[in-house]
């Protein structure tokens, strides 16, 4: 037997229990068939082309045992992974406005309201004696 080959199997094996204690509840069907499925089947397949069946058995037992143990020293205690926390950019709420954007944003508004009273005197009063740029009266 090749404890080489048994000890990289084990800890294989162990990436998927870690997976499926660690998936989110409602997503566990997810790691079961896109990461443990064919985790186990590249082992079957793995002992069937070798002939190391003896070493697959050998790596599956220590994975339960590894792996039970680990969850009942540890893993009952830990909470389920949650999707709740992410954050996606470009969601995030704005920014607020510092003081010195305030600030400019104050000037800006107040400008704005000079230019449409001057515009709105323009539109009450549109020939105020102004001459054309060639001399004629507007």
């Amino acid at each position: 037997m090749n404890w080489s080959n048994t000890l990289f199997l084990t800890l294989a094996l162990l990436s998927g229990v870690w997976v499926m204690a660690r998936i989110e509840r409602n997503r566990w069907y997810l790691g079961l068939f896109f990461y443990v499925l064919p985790l186990l089947l590249l082992t079957t397949f793995w002992a069937a082309i070798t002939a190391s069946w003896a070493e697959a058995g050998v790596a599956l037992a220590a994975t339960a045992v590894l792996g039970g143990g680990g969850w009942l020293a540890v893993g009952r205690r830990l909470r389920r992974a949650d999707s709740s926390g992410i954050k996606v950019w470009g969601q995030d709420a704005a920014p607020k406005p510092r003081a010195a954007l305030q600030a400019e944003l104050d000037q800006l508004r107040q400008e704005k309201a000079q230019l449409e009273a001057e515009l709105r005197k323009l539109k009450q009063n549109p020939d105020d004696g102004r001459k054309t740029d060639d001399g004629r009266p507007g």
